[in-house]
């Protein structure tokens, strides 16, 4: 998980406890975490006299605060930040639930669109929280395989396969004279000089071959390739979303216009990205960190509107070739020991899946080589 270093703001012991206990309290509970409930439900072993002098010490020193004066104590979003560093004990997904995920991926097959849903109602449902997972999308589409096929007269189909699973279709309109089998040789001819490059690379190579030995068939597939791909890696990646209504059902959006607000964002594909992806989008020139799983609390989020939402995201996939976000989003009162490692679980399920290429229809032996737990 990535790691924030919290201020210098080191606490004893006791103070951990009983700041571990009001965290723990209030996200099951959601209501303000007072001295005598500590002591009786956390097992403390010390009087409310003492818990009440360690919350007034823990509240003047940022951790937690007092909604109102005679209400308990609810956790800052500092407390939030030290729990998830320093005292959170993650709860691992159980063995029944590791093998119910996969069932549920293998049931889905191939078909790239239902397992990314999937991976977001799956989270949704364990994390009680929306579910936000993009589609694989690599910085510089990667081809793969290209096909022509002659309608009619005149009229052709370019399909272009890349790494990522993308199947791009396009409709164009045929020189005159043109053939199927025509189609057929220039697509044979082109194959092996596409496959694995990015637009760039596959310009490049075209560029050391002789003007003559490509005939007229070849340049024109050539011009549709290049036109497909190159409208491919200036798109932004599909966004999928589940749980929308467990994400309503907290309290914290009760009011009309933060659960506005929710819905505006989940319904939006270019919002989400504007305001999720900055969380995990790697700095310019730096690679991007697969598998570590990035936490933002409250006011960490740059938007005022998001300043009691938090946001558990990671990226899966592979570096530099192809990968997509998958993550959580809910009220700054969240289960991170939950989140963090299911977030992390799915994410490593997505990317064995994507490294086997089951979205382009090339299978491995059996599912369970894909999702086996290591």
């Amino acid at each position: 998980m990535e790691s924030r270093p919290a201020p210098d703001l080191d606490l004893t012991e006791r103070q951990a406890r009983i700041l571990r206990a009001v965290v723990e309290q209030y996200v099951r509970h959601a209501v303000p975490v007072s001295s005598e409930t500590l002591v009786r439900e956390h097992g403390l072993g010390v009087s409310s006299a003492t818990v009440r002098n360690e919350l007034a010490e823990l509240e003047t020193r940022g951790f937690i605060c007092q909604p109102h004066t005679s209400a308990g104590r609810i956790p800052s979003d500092l407390g939030y930040r030290y729990f998830v560093e320093r005292l959170m004990a993650e709860r691992h997904l159980s063995r029944a639930e590791r093998h119910t995920i996969r069932h549920q991926f293998h049931q889905v097959a191939l078909v790239r669109e239902q397992w990314l849903q999937l991976a977001a109602a799956t989270l949704s449902r364990g994390v009680q929280a929306a579910a936000i997972v993009t589609a694989p999308h690599a910085s510089q589409a990667r081809l793969k395989h290209v096909e022509a096929v002659h309608m009619q007269e005149g009229l052709g189909l370019v399909i272009v396969v890349l790494f990522d699973g993308t199947v791009k279709q396009q409709l164009v309109a045929l020189p005159e004279g043109v053939t199927q089998s025509r189609l057929s040789v220039a697509t044979a001819r082109l194959n092996p000089f596409l496959t694995g490059r990015t637009r760039a690379e596959f310009e490049a190579r075209l560029a050391e071959i002789p003007e003559d030995a490509l005939g007229l068939d070849e340049s024109f597939v050539v011009a549709q390739i290049v036109g497909i791909v190159k409208e491919v890696d200036s798109r932004n990646s599909d966004v999928y979303h589940a749980g929308l209504v467990e994400l309503l059902d907290q309290p914290e959006f009760a009011r009309n216009d933060r659960a506005r607000a929710i819905v505006e964002l989940l319904e939006r594909p270019q919002a989400l990205r504007d305001v999720l992806l900055p969380t995990v989008e790697p700095v310019p020139g730096e690679p991007v960190e697969i598998g570590t799983v990035h936490v933002v609390i409250g006011r960490e989020n740059r938007w005022d509107w998001m300043r009691e939402c938090s946001v558990v995201m990671t990226h899966y996939g592979t570096a530099g070739e192809s990968f997509g976000f998958i993550g959580v989003l809910g009220p700054s009162r969240f289960p991170y020991a939950v989140a963090v490692p299911a977030v992390r679980f799915v994410a490593r399920l997505m990317t064995e899946v994507l490294h086997h290429d089951w979205a382009t229809g090339s299978a491995p032996r059996s599912f369970e080589e894909v999702v086996h737990d290591r």
